[in-house]
């Protein structure tokens, strides 16, 4: 048996792996999908429920996932944590380099005097159909999208290096301006291998299966780090 903590992104909240999560239990797994504090005053506040989760459960040899925004978490997480992890996988995810922020992990480097005020509450954006996105998970999804909040995307990463063990994983359909576009970019410009799904942002919920497969196999002890875990070779909207 494996345990997963699975960590949502932006506008979401533990609800978002409602599809994948009864497939890894299916599995015979421990799954857990806390949802991030809506009120946090700072990354820390995402950081510490995540390390608590882990120290009041007493789990360990965890595969942590961070879904988009959750990348961001799972990282600082890694560093704090690391003899409690088996493994992260970002999931389409932003990744900050060591001391750089989440609003830094965008396409365009942000203009400081225009940014919103710490203490901003960000409305979510109502989701449109397309691609693998239908019309009843788009309603779905838009009766539960709620404001995140935009101090953790002002706080740096710590300057130092996760060392856990970590793959990362792309949907082909995602557009190239979300933040994980510029950590692929960034991958790329390393030499640094990856995943690429069929699939868009969503696709916790709206391609489940593949999802629970790639985290079922991430899960695997033997896996060779930077060896692939489950490609498809995309067939629209690469970059």
């Amino acid at each position: 048996m494996s345990t997963f903590v699975l960590v949502h992104g932006a506008f979401r909240g533990g609800w978002s792996w409602r599809r994948v999560r009864p497939r890894l239990i299916a599995a015979g797994h421990d799954v857990h999908t806390p949802t991030l504090d809506g009120t946090a005053t700072g990354l820390a506040t995402w950081v510490d429920q995540v390390v608590g989760l882990l120290e009041t459960e007493d789990l360990d040899d965890v595969v942590l996932v961070g879904h988009s925004q959750g990348g961001v978490v799972v990282r600082e997480v890694a560093v704090r944590a690391p003899d409690r992890l088996r493994r992260l996988v970002y999931l389409d995810a932003a990744v900050p380099d060591p001391g750089e922020r989440a609003v830094d992990v965008a396409p365009v480097p942000p203009d400081d005097a225009l940014l919103p005020p710490r203490g901003t509450l960000v409305p979510p954006r109502p989701l449109t159909a397309g691609g693998d996105l239908d019309e009843a998970t788009v309603a779905w999804l838009n009766e539960r999208l709620v404001p995140t909040p935009f101090a953790p995307s002002l706080d740096r990463a710590s300057t130092a290096e996760a060392t856990v063990p970590a793959t990362h994983v792309f949907f082909a359909d995602t557009p190239p301006a979300y933040p994980c576009g510029t950590t692929r970019a960034r991958l790329d410009a390393r030499g640094t291998p990856y995943d690429v799904l069929d699939g868009g942002h969503d696709a916790p919920l709206t391609r489940p299966d593949v999802v629970a497969d790639l985290l079922l196999r991430s899960a695997a002890p033997r896996l060779v780090v930077g060896a692939p875990i489950y490609r498809k070779t995309p067939t629209r909207g690469t970059q």
